[in-house]
């Protein structure tokens, strides 16, 4: 089965966005089994606070962020915050989405984050939510 670790921005995305959005369908492609997340406390903690952002608030419940997060906690590896993770990215705060992904060998960390995205020779790779779904077969 394919594991990827997920950016809490595309988490967002998918929980809020339009049926038909890359973003909407790994979260369904997660929540159906169909592709494994490997997810630890810090992004789900960062998709909450993304989640109660104006423009999040206006399209996702409160109930409606439970359940995703129930979902989330039921289909995904969740394994431990990596600790002091080794600088690898631009951003430092991105360094433990690297080092999440390398210990726990998944084929690919999905996000928009430019920083993951643009760094040369990223192993796992980053993949944009779009290339995701085209390279893991997600219609």
């Amino acid at each position: 089965m394919t594991r990827v670790v997920v950016d809490a921005n595309v988490l967002a995305s998918g929980i809020a966005g339009h049926p038909d959005s890359p973003s909407r369908r790994l979260f369904e492609a997660l929540a159906a089994d169909r592709i494994e997340a490997v997810l630890c406390d810090r992004i789900l903690r960062e998709l909450d606070r993304a989640l109660q952002r104006p423009y999040f608030a206006e399209r996702v419940t409160v109930l409606e962020r439970r359940q995703a997060d129930a979902v989330l906690r039921a289909a995904a590896d969740m394994l431990p915050d990596p600790v002091a993770p080794p600088a690898v990215v631009r951003d430092p705060r991105d360094d433990y989405l690297v080092a999440l992904a390398r210990a726990n060998r998944v084929d690919a960390i999905i996000t928009g984050d430019r920083d993951l995205l643009d760094h040369e020779g990223l192993e796992p790779p980053a993949l944009t939510p779009r290339a995701a779904c085209e390279r893991f077969g997600l219609p």
